[in-house]
């Protein structure tokens, strides 16, 4: 090919080819050698390039990953051009805390995908938007609001028992999902609470198609983040977002926002979350829109479900998997209460292997097993003794922090014993785990989510002989997409006489 025409286009290209060399090249050599976290660990590519990160999020591995970047550069490592992990104890006070004369490390925006209206969640609002909404809202998660509560969790809960006994042919038992058992009441009961009616998916014993449409959408979360990366990325996809992905956005949002506007209209004497709140704002116009509601709602309906579910199925394949703590934790419940009848959330609290088992299986199984990144300051900050410049992404990872030897003896063993004062686990650094965070941002509904935990899982042991079957045997090796991709947690449930109870 040749002529008039070829030569210019020739050298367009090669003028392109050679910016961008030069361009690939000069952030090599700024990255490696000129940039401010140039003295930070890991390997040379990830200080150029987030595009392993990337694929490790997109293949589902970003856990283990990140877990090999920490056992080979330590507690403190550079996974990205702006982005550094930790697994250090003192990294959450430091990272998520409060600090006087120290200005706050906001959240990562790039990490938390926007509402579909555009109107902030309380976790997507600055310090002291924060803490004005946080204050409204605590009261309706507030332990006296709870226990004012307890007669629509003890429901929930008797509704799942009774359709595992429905799911029981006879007295050998049957096979039944706990995975799906536990996400079923989970997701009614915040329903209740944020709609003021149920799902109903414990009457169907099925999952309706919004609740699915939530599994699914996790997977799209990596995805939304990269967009969110990379401007130029999120203004093409704009505008070629298949119509697919266009509807499931949709119908997610619609979905809570239509069981908001029903539940505003019909007014409700129940002590749900709105009515709480509501009885907090006593100013004439409201602190919290509605447009706000509906993205709290959402927010509520995905941090009060599956991370809850998570934990009780984690926790319940641990106990599978180390019969002797199963025993030890049956036999405490099946002591302190002759029928599932007189279980309640304060005798609950005072049982000491049980909330021993929930603490190992937070450190063990975390619900949310990665980090929660957020941004340095102007100006910058110190984290863990070492300053750190304005801009930079830094989270503590969850799993790498509670798998680390440094941080907990034996750490890959589930052993309850350990946050009931043996011994042996004298020098664990119990603190490094905080699966409900840390600081001013922390979660609200960590005292709904601790009784929750308590009664359903209580409730399935005090009825139930539980037996792993075998196709659940691996059930831990599970991708991550930001969330834990449960498979089936496949158990025979066989039921418990009354006399065999106690």
């Amino acid at each position: 090919m040749s002529g008039p025409y070829f030569e210019p286009t020739f050298n367009l290209l090669q003028a392109i080819l050679l910016l961008i060399s030069t361009y690939s090249a000069w952030t090599f050599i700024y990255s490696k050698f000129f940039h401010p976290l140039r003295d930070f660990p890991g390997p040379w590519i990830n200080a150029t390039t987030r595009v392993p990160y990337w694929i490790a999020c997109l293949r589902g591995d970003q856990v283990p990953w990140i877990q090999k970047l920490h056992a080979r550069y330590g507690p403190v490592v550079r996974f990205g051009p702006s982005d550094l992990s930790y697994i250090g104890q003192q990294a959450w006070k430091d990272i998520y805390g409060h600090q006087r004369e120290r200005k706050e490390n906001p959240r990562d925006p790039q990490f938390y995908p926007p509402s579909e209206n555009g109107a902030p969640s309380v976790a997507d609002l600055n310090a002291e938007e924060h803490a004005t909404l946080r204050r409204l809202m605590a009261p309706a998660f507030s332990d006296r609001a709870v226990k004012e509560q307890e007669r629509m969790f003890h429901g929930f809960a008797d509704l799942m028992v009774g359709t595992m006994q429905k799911a029981v042919v006879d007295g050998q038992g049957s096979c039944i999902d706990m995975v799906k058992t536990f996400n079923l009441t989970t997701f009614d009961i915040m329903a209740q609470l944020t709609f003021g009616e149920s799902l109903g998916l414990l009457e169907s014993s099925e999952y309706t198609p919004w609740v699915e449409l939530v599994f699914k959408s996790i997977r799209l979360v990596p995805i939304l983040q990269i967009l969110e990366y990379y401007p130029i990325l999120k203004f093409v996809f704009k505008i070629l977002e298949p119509k697919s992905v266009q509807r499931m956005r949709v119908t997610h949002y619609k979905h809570s926002a239509d069981r908001l506007h029903r539940r505003l209209e019909r007014g409700s004497d129940e002590p749900d979350i709105w009515n709480l709140v509501s009885a907090q704002d006593g100013a004439e116009e409201s602190i919290i829109t509605v447009p706000q509601m509906v993205s709290n709602a959402q927010l509520f309906m995905a941090a009060g479900t599956e991370t809850t579910a998570t934990l009780l199925s984690g926790l319940t394949y641990l106990l599978l998997t180390n019969l002797r703590c199963l025993e030890t934790l049956t036999h405490e419940i099946r002591i302190a209460f002759e029928s599932s009848q007189q279980i309640n959330f304060e005798s609950l609290a005072r049982l000491p292997y049980l909330n021993a088992c929930i603490e190992e299986g937070l450190r063990m199984y975390p619900p949310v097993p990665s980090g929660f990144p957020r941004v340095i300051p102007e100006g910058g900050n110190v984290i863990m003794g070492r300053w750190v410049p304005a801009g930079t992404s830094v989270s503590v990872h969850t799993t790498s922090t509670y798998r680390d030897p440094g941080n907990f003896k034996n750490p890959n063993q589930f052993i309850p014993d350990r946050w009931m004062g043996d011994p042996t686990y004298k020098d664990d650094k119990l603190d490094a785990r905080q699966p409900f965070s840390v600081g001013p941002r922390s979660c609200l509904g960590m005292g709904m989510a601790w009784h929750e935990m308590r009664l359903l899982l209580s409730k399935v042991l005090i009825d139930f002989d539980l037996e792993l079957c075998d196709e659940s045997r691996e059930w831990m090796n599970q991708k991550v997409y930001i969330l834990w991709q449960k498979k089936p947690l496949i158990c025979r449930a066989i039921p418990v006489s009354r006399g065999a109870a106690s």
